[in-house]
């Protein structure tokens, strides 16, 4: 299940900030460093990585209703504020867990809320990714969240994590979720169809990578469907963006693979 808000702003660029995710790929001359993260029942590090991957990522425990729960890793951010939006992106992997995922969040005298991400379980590496706008109330610290899943009974689950990567998101207008998009095939190889549920007079779609760099940009005018091809674009998840009279509509994932 996928938990997104999104609360994306028009002309976007990404660059870096003070709230950047410390030590996301878990490791420091090739050992294993869990610094700057805490948990809530246990990690800790393993050699299980992404084919990205270099030499360790993070195992976090899952919550179990019997014993420790929920099992979260997070990292504070204490110089994010209020108002702030990012994106946030892990590669992740299930084992006996139904559901794990990333996390925005907050920490207040210890205790943890999550607010909005993206979850799997699949037991193989899956890229997760999540944008969002931080609403924070005074007194609260953001956080990223790892979510090592829940189980119960003496099934153990586990999540794992590596590449834990937050980019600020900044610019002008703020979005207008008013319109519904489906993409049909997603995952593709060659090209696919962008459905819009009404017609489109003077609109443009906008692909980004997960470094917010626009890679691809398509017009559209008195339609509601439009094809989009590969032309080159290498495999991955990217984010696409439909910008009506400068506001962004509607947004999605678009997912490319090889054959």
């Amino acid at each position: 299940m996928k938990l997104l808000f999104f609360a994306i702003t028009f002309w976007l660029f990404y660059h870096d900030v003070d709230g950047q995710v410390l030590n996301g790929d878990f490791e420091n001359n090739s050992n294993s460093d869990l610094s700057n993260w805490e948990w809530t029942c246990f990690a800790e590090p393993s050699n299980i990585v992404p084919p990205e991957g270099n030499n360790w990522s993070l195992k976090v425990w899952g919550g179990n209703t019997q014993g420790c729960f929920p099992g979260y890793a997070y990292q504070k951010l204490p110089e994010i504020t209020i108002g702030q939006s990012f994106i946030l992106t892990a590669w992740a992997l299930a084992e006996s867990a139904t559901e794990i995922g990333i996390f925005f969040g907050k920490i207040n005298n210890g205790e943890v809320t999550i607010q909005t991400g993206d979850t799997s379980s699949s037991n193989s590496w899956t890229q997760l990714s999540v944008q969002s706008t931080l609403s924070m109330p005074e007194g609260d610290t953001a956080i990223v969240v790892l979510y090592g899943g829940l189980s119960g009974g003496p099934i153990q689950g586990y999540g794992y994590f590596d590449l834990i990567n937050l980019e600020q998101i900044a610019g002008l207008h703020s979005i207008e979720q008013s319109q519904t998009i489906k993409l049909y095939p997603n995952p593709f190889s060659n090209q696919t169809t962008l459905i819009i549920d009404k017609q489109l007079h003077d609109a443009r779609l906008t692909i980004n990578n997960n470094l917010g760099q626009i890679v691809k940009e398509i017009e559209i005018r008195n339609s509601k469907t439009t094809t989009i091809q590969r032309d080159g674009l290498t495999g991955g998840l990217y984010f696409i963006h439909l910008i009506e009279r400068n506001k962004i509509i509607a947004t999605s994932k678009l997912i490319i693979c090889d054959k």
